[in-house]
């Protein structure tokens, strides 16, 4: 077995506004999603008879969530998910990284899933150098559902 890094190039990410029976759409043009996961906020719980501080998992909180990506006018599958996002919607994000276990065959990499609740939308600060981009802010409404890479 090779230890190889894997970039992260042709990672899929999509949407679901449908959350009982998904049905994904990939966005096209996103550039970044944020961190997947979720982190529990350290509690103390150090007694009096304890020498040093002692600490216990409290509620967990996930990050802010960011979806960038680059403005695609012309395709139906981002105004989509931007028109939702403008409504504030709450939707389930898909995102499919590109570490299957074999590289030419079928299968999936990773998956993660996870329930996100959009907080408006943005066009980034154009520049006449620059891509016209745009920013969805939100935040991750569940524990991130990660399937492991698997064959066809």
């Amino acid at each position: 077995m090779s230890l190889e890094a894997i970039l992260a190039a042709g990672t899929i990410v999509s949407f679901s506004l449908d959350i009982e029976t998904p049905t994904y759409t990939p966005i096209p043009g996103v550039i970044s999603v944020g961190a997947l996961g979720i982190t529990s906020e350290a509690k103390a719980k150090t007694t009096l008879a304890d020498r040093q501080v002692k600490y216990g998992s409290g509620l967990r909180d996930a990050p802010d969530k960011s979806v960038k990506g680059q403005l695609f006018s012309s395709s139906t599958e981002q105004k989509a998910f931007i028109t939702a996002c403008k409504a504030e919607k709450e939707m389930l994000i898909k995102v499919e990284f590109p570490d299957k276990p074999d590289a030419d065959a079928a299968g999936t990499g990773t998956i993660g899933t996870f329930l996100f609740k959009s907080l408006g939308y943005e066009i980034d600060d154009p520049s006449g150098e620059e891509f016209m981009m745009f920013t969805v802010p939100g935040k991750q409404n569940s524990i991130v559902d990660f399937t492991d890479p698997a064959t066809a």
